[in-house]
């Protein structure tokens, strides 16, 4: 009886050991837990100190725009003074006129009266990156939009430029050249990046896609509309026939529809922003036929939205794509 009663001691023994092992465990498991969730609070309130710490604070931004007489950047500015308005920043805006030096100057500027951001169109993309450095040092942010930098901003908001060059091409082959047959040319801005990846959407859409329509040349107009005129007139000279040609900005199409016009030509338009006089020329119902559309006040607003963002302490993605579109007569207004 005595062996016996001493068994169930030391069986209750044992698993009252082993309940303390494990409320030991769980007491040390809980603990990390919750110093876990103290760390993650912790974490969360500084992050939120810093939201309040800016909420209502009057915030200054450079802008330095690539060509202020164009229509796509008035639409952005409006778009982001609108916004401006909303947060209670102001913007500091300088046209660039396509001057890169120029612009370095405005950055400059920007660093001297101790802006809260900056952001650049760049007027060109090789060479940009010494503009972000120069601020960078002086503990400023730099954002880009539509043009990208050779330089590494905070973000970069831009139109997807390569999709909008494989819509042009799917226009081509679903509306112009049906049988996947003809000749195609593209007038480029190979000074500009953003430009380059539309040019390259397009060829590389027609040569995976529609191998039988040649891309039987490729200029350059380096945003210069008068130009533009000068490569279409050249290439109609060159080139016996030519079914299409893609520009990779409206002010290259309104040049290359003046040449087409002249030359009594057939050749078919399909042009890049979406601007005014494109659509109108569209709605006309001649050789322009479509337009790869952008939505410029999308990349101010959107601009503004993830500078907010970053001065608040909030992480902002490296590269912000807004998809573009077809206008065509179909939905030309």
């Amino acid at each position: 009886m005595k062996k016996g009663i001493s068994l169930v001691i030391a069986a209750l023994m044992a698993v009252s050991l082993v309940a303390c092992g494990g409320g030991s465990a769980a007491k040390s498991t809980t603990a990390a837990a919750s110093e876990q969730t103290e760390k993650q609070t912790e974490k969360a309130g500084e992050t939120e100190a810093k939201k309040e710490e800016t909420k209502g604070e009057a915030k200054t931004i450079g802008v330095s725009l690539l060509n202020s007489t164009h229509v796509f950047y008035n639409s952005i500015q409006t778009a982001m003074e609108e916004q401006a308005k909303e947060y209670g920043w102001t913007l500091d805006v300088q046209d660039a006129a396509g001057d890169a030096n120029k612009q370095l100057g405005q950055v400059q500027d920007f660093i001297t009266k101790k802006v809260d951001a900056i952001v650049i169109a760049p007027t060109n993309s090789a060479g940009s990156k010494s503009m972000i450095e120069l601020a960078e040092k002086a503990g400023i942010p730099v954002f880009t939009m539509d043009i990208a930098s050779d330089g590494k901003p905070v973000t970069h908001v831009a139109t997807d430029n390569k999709k909008g060059g494989q819509l042009a091409a799917e226009y081509v082959v679903n509306n112009i050249l049906t049988e996947k047959k003809g000749n195609a040319a593209v007038i480029t801005y190979s000074e500009i990046e953003s430009c380059v990846d539309r040019e390259t959407g397009f060829t590389d859409y027609l040569k995976e896609n529609a191998p039988d329509i040649k891309v039987v040349d490729v200029q350059n107009y380096s945003g210069d509309q008068q130009k533009a005129a000068d490569v279409m007139q050249n290439m109609l000279l060159k080139n016996d026939n030519i079914d299409v040609v893609f520009c990779v900005g409206d002010p290259a199409a309104i040049g290359a529809l003046s040449s087409i016009t002249a030359a009594n030509a057939a050749t078919k338009i399909i042009g890049y922003d979406g601007n005014p006089e494109g659509v109108a020329e569209i709605k006309k119902g001649g050789n322009w036929v479509a337009d790869v559309a952008q939505d410029p006040a999308g990349i101010g607003k959107t601009t503004l939205e993830a500078i907010k963002k970053h001065l608040e302490g909030e992480k902002v993605d490296s590269e912000i794509l807004i998809a573009p579109y077809i206008i065509d007569a179909k939905n030309a207004k």
